[in-house]
């Protein structure tokens, strides 16, 4: 049973950390485009 409260556990971590990951992505992506547009 601990070995699956583990591997539940961890799935959570990857799943937020990806979730995290193209959130600032995304940002960054938004960011530089904002930036493209002031310049004209």
């Amino acid at each position: 049973m601990n070995g699956y409260l583990f591997a539940a556990y961890a799935a959570v971590w990857i799943i937020h950390i990806a979730y995290l990951a193209t959130l600032v992505s995304r940002y960054s992506r938004l960011k530089r485009e904002i930036d493209e547009l002031k310049k004209k």
